[in-house]
């Protein structure tokens, strides 16, 4: 134990004598990393983020003991696996979301993140970074009129579904009424009134929870506007200046070992 720290406390003296040694080429390294950084955060571009919440589109569908339950008409998990591909993404959103109107969809998928906070579990978060809060807010609300219409264009679907499925249903009610009417007469006659009064009302009970169905369905809409923050120039300033900084002093060190290298080669000619 105590030679463990015995050799720890020697190296840690000899690169303390090293740095000592070198400290002009270490010391102007880290000066010119410095003043680099600080020049390139005076001169580079704000950079704003806007972000949008989401709350996806829902419709009813039959659950359990005739009860009606509200679920995703795409799940989150889905969307979020569709949106990671560049196909998810219309080159349209090109004129929004870059200043030269013009992208592919790679740069499309880059440069607009969708996420899916902790909760709740129907939301989903879109965010994209611009070198203007206009450009940023655009472009966000335009990946959330994306994401709208082709929730829209699912919703669509289920709800023809249904209504096809009421409108075969009134028919088959409409067609069991007159033969309800007609079926008053014998036994035979008013057994088929009953076996049909009895599907009669069954579908009425359908029709009725199919319309219910229908009501529950709500469209994708936003929980906030969209809304871009100011960048934070005093945080991501003093991140690029210590990265200079630390960048300098590496190369400093390594440049320092150069030098000593150097020097020993030329005493071992000597």
């Amino acid at each position: 134990m105590h030679e463990k720290r015995f050799d720890e406390e020697i190296n840690l003296f000899v690169l303390a004598s090293f740095v000592r040694k070198h400290i002009l080429v270490i010391g102007a390294c880290s000066i010119i990393g410095l003043i680099g950084a600080s020049v390139f955060s005076s001169e580079a571009p704000p950079v704003f983020e806007a972000s949008a919440q989401l709350a996806l589109a829902k419709i009813g569908r039959p659950g359990p003991d005739r009860t009606i339950l509200v679920v995703p008409v795409e799940s989150r998990d889905r969307i979020l696996f569709r949106m990671r591909s560049p196909a998810a993404f219309d080159l349209k959103l090109a004129s929004s979301c870059f200043e030269k109107g013009a992208a592919t969809r790679e740069q499309l998928a880059r440069s607009i993140k969708i996420t899916a906070p902790s909760t709740p579990d129907d939301v989903i978060s879109i965010s994209s970074s611009a070198s203007s809060a206009q450009l940023a807010e655009r472009c966000v609300t335009a990946v959330v009129q994306l994401i709208q219409e082709q929730q829209s264009s699912l919703s669509s679907q289920s709800e023809s579904a249904v209504k096809a499925e009421i409108a075969a249903s009134e028919k088959q009610l409409a067609d069991n009424l007159k033969v309800m009417e007609s079926s008053q007469g014998t036994d035979w006659q008013k057994a088929i009134y009953l076996a049909t009064r009895d599907e009669s009302n069954f579908l009425r009970t359908k029709i009725t929870e199919l319309n219910s169905q229908l009501q529950l369905n709500e469209p994708a809409k936003l929980l906030s506007p969209v809304y871009a923050a100011p960048p934070s120039l005093a945080s991501n300033r003093l991140k690029r200046i210590l990265i200079g900084l630390v960048g300098g002093f590496a190369i400093g060190i390594l440049g320092a070992m150069a030098q000593a290298l150097y020097g020993s080669l030329r005493k071992r000619e000597a």
